[in-house]
């Protein structure tokens, strides 16, 4: 084979991987509802294995261990759902009234603009602050319960057969990969992994969401239980999600709580989000997972895109399972073994 010959077949191996990962991409986008409701059943089943197992090291069947943890955390999102849905007229209501009230601070704001001509009215003041959007997206939640419930039971006889199987499920894997230990080590591996991060993440952003609703609670912030959820939700996203998460309720803060409380709110989501986003998220990224901040931006856009807000929150473990499936394909079994066990000695 010549020279030509050989760029000609590189040429044609390069076209038709781009035309794979064209329908693959394509796939996804229009398999969208489908591929969101199967990764959350995947999310959720990562999380709970590792405790599944613990219960059954103690001694606790393994049918009883996934009845109890499905079943808690099924009435825990539940009732979660149920708060939240109960206080969206309040805070819709407050959302109204903070339009009248930015409205009065606005105007006597811009007194000092008015004495050289500067003027802006009421009307146009209302019209800048104008909430519909806001508004808009509540009463769409309230009005898709049905539809949100029905997601919710779906995910969850999913979790439930996925862990039911998980043991068949990896015995089939090993009888497969008999022959290729370094294959085999090396997916379990990536799957310790991934579960370190979602496990760990899940935990961060928990503690996160209950330092936010405790703070919020001991400053009297109306609506500290759903900012805490928020806080625990946005927390998944990286670099922006906790920022994204303290805007609404530090203005909140500063227009019906005034001045004093809106610092005291802004200062504690500064410490908070110093912690978590400043010293523990870097070190879980940055050092765990050997991902650069341009590869998480590009990865949030790339997944939201696809997936739309179920892309954002997952995007981390999504990019670092696309990753060890390349290197997988590209390295090898044993050298993606070796150096994921290199990035976890890190």
């Amino acid at each position: 084979m010549n020279i030509t010959e050989h760029t000609r077949d590189t040429v044609l191996k390069g076209l038709l991987l781009l035309a794979c990962l064209v329908i693959v991409v394509i796939g996804i986008y229009l398999a969208a509802p489908v591929i969101v409701l199967l990764l959350l059943a995947l999310f959720l089943v990562i999380v709970l294995e590792p405790l599944i197992v613990m219960m059954s090291r103690l001694g606790v069947p393994r049918l009883a261990a996934i009845a109890l943890l499905s079943g808690g955390l099924l009435m825990a999102l539940l009732l979660t759902l149920a708060k939240i849905m109960n206080t969206l007229p309040e805070l819709a209501m407050m959302i109204t009234q903070m339009r009248g009230v930015l409205a009065n601070h606005l105007i006597a704001g811009l007194e000092p603009l008015a004495r050289v001509g500067l003027t802006l009215t009421p009307e146009q003041i209302m019209t800048l602050l104008d909430p519909s959007q806001i508004l808009g997206m509540i009463t769409r939640a309230v009005s898709r319960i049905s539809e949100i419930l029905s997601a919710i039971l779906v995910v969850f006889l999913m979790v439930i057969f996925m862990l039911l199987e998980m043991p068949s499920l990896i015995a089939k894997s090993r009888s497969l990969l008999r022959d290729s230990p370094t294959g085999m080590e090396a997916i379990r591996q990536g799957i310790t992994c991934v579960t370190q991060y979602l496990g760990l993440k899940t935990l961060i952003s928990l503690l996160s969401g209950l330092a936010v609703w405790a703070a919020l609670l001991l400053l009297n912030v109306k609506f500290a239980f759903i900012w805490g959820v928020l806080a625990f939700l946005l927390n998944f996203i990286p670099i922006i999600g906790s920022v994204i998460a303290a805007i609404p309720p530090v203005i909140q803060a500063f227009v019906f709580n005034g001045i004093g409380a809106g610092s005291l709110v802004l200062l504690a989501y500064l410490l908070i989000n110093l912690i978590v986003g400043c010293l523990l998220d870097p070190y879980l990224i940055g050092r765990k997972l050997n991902l650069s901040t341009s590869a998480v931006i590009v990865s949030l856009l790339v997944w939201q895109g696809l997936l739309g807000m179920t892309g954002v929150l997952l995007a981390v473990p999504l990019t670092l399972s696309v990753k060890l499936a390349l290197a997988q394909i590209n390295g090898g079994g044993k050298l993606n073994a070796d150096s994921i066990s290199e990035e976890r000695r890190r």
